[in-house]
């Protein structure tokens, strides 16, 4: 023990004799001829070992800070009996937004002979996959006044928007198309952008791009309730975008808020686009005999 604390007491005595006589030669003016080449070397050398030292240490330094900016707090509060856990990225583990289903009694009592087949698990959660980001589209695209969205559980292309004036059908249809013949609608030849009358309710064939042409209907009930709703043919299926009163709601049907103009920019959205165009090549819905995409 005696001859460690001999040793640490002689290594410290040399360090400084010879930090010392660093200062001190370094304070000497040059020496003219040769020396003064090697003794400009020598006082080189040594400031390289001194910044090389005091890099070091400010990394260590570094090192040191950054993992104390990860350790956990303290617990706050006198509760706690141990550090609390270690915080997470905002955002890092965020959940994805989900839209709840309403369920739908229904209107008579089902036939069991006339009950669906079952649907796999894997396409049962790519319908729903798809329901979900079309109720976001619906909730994001359109205006406020749609209220807030969720998922009917009756109808696939179906969607509840509940507001403080009541319940609106919101649909979002792209379905197989199956041909008929051609629809005989009051509006299926008439002039683009011309509007016609059809009892209560107005329609209007519109160029929605250079290579489709859609259907705008602004309709009125019995009750005096509105429905507005664009439909037009895309690829292989039918589209159907609308808005109506829900009579099957709680909060009982309302007319809607929207204008055709406003659906119809809500159609052409490239994030609408793109779920109207996976609907056609990857169909979540049955095809139909009957094509509502050009009539009302």
């Amino acid at each position: 023990m005696q001859e460690q604390e001999h040793d640490q007491e002689q290594t410290s005595g040399a360090l400084f004799v010879r930090g010392e006589m660093s200062r001190i030669t370094d304070a000497l003016a040059e020496p003219v001829g040769l020396t003064a080449r090697a003794v400009r070397e020598g006082r080189r050398r040594r400031l390289r070992s001194r910044l090389a030292i005091g890099g070091a240490a400010v990394c260590t330094a570094a090192l040191a800070a950054t993992g104390l900016a990860f350790l956990p707090a303290p617990a706050s509060g006198s509760g706690g009996t141990g550090p609390a856990p270690l915080q997470m990225a905002a955002g890092a583990g965020a959940s994805p937004r989900v839209f709840p289903t309403t369920t739908v009694a229904p209107t008579a009592s089902p036939d069991p002979s006339q009950s669906a087949p079952a649907v796999p698990e894997a396409e049962r959660l790519r319908i729903e996959d798809f329901r979900q980001r079309s109720a976001a589209v619906l909730q994001d695209l359109l205006p406020a006044e749609i209220g807030e969205v969720s998922l009917l559980s009756d109808h696939v292309s179906d969607y509840l928007g509940k507001t403080a004036q009541g319940d609106l059908l919101l649909r979002f249809s792209v379905r197989p198309h199956v041909d008929s013949g051609a629809p005989d609608g009051s509006c299926s030849n008439s002039p683009i952008g011309q509007e016609v009358q059809v009892k209560s309710s107005t329609c209007k064939r519109i160029q929605l791009t250079d290579s489709v042409t859609a259907i705008t209907w602004a309709a009125l009930d019995g009750d005096g309730r509105t429905s507005t709703s664009v439909s037009f043919r895309l690829g292989n299926s039918d589209v159907d975008l609308s808005v109506n009163p829900y009579s099957r709601g709680a909060g009982g049907p309302a007319s809607s808020p929207l204008t055709v103009d406003q659906i119809v920019a809500f159609a052409e959205q490239p994030r609408v686009v793109a779920l109207l165009d996976e609907g056609d090549l990857h169909p979540v819905e049955a095809a139909q005999v009957h094509s509502t995409a050009y009539e009302q």
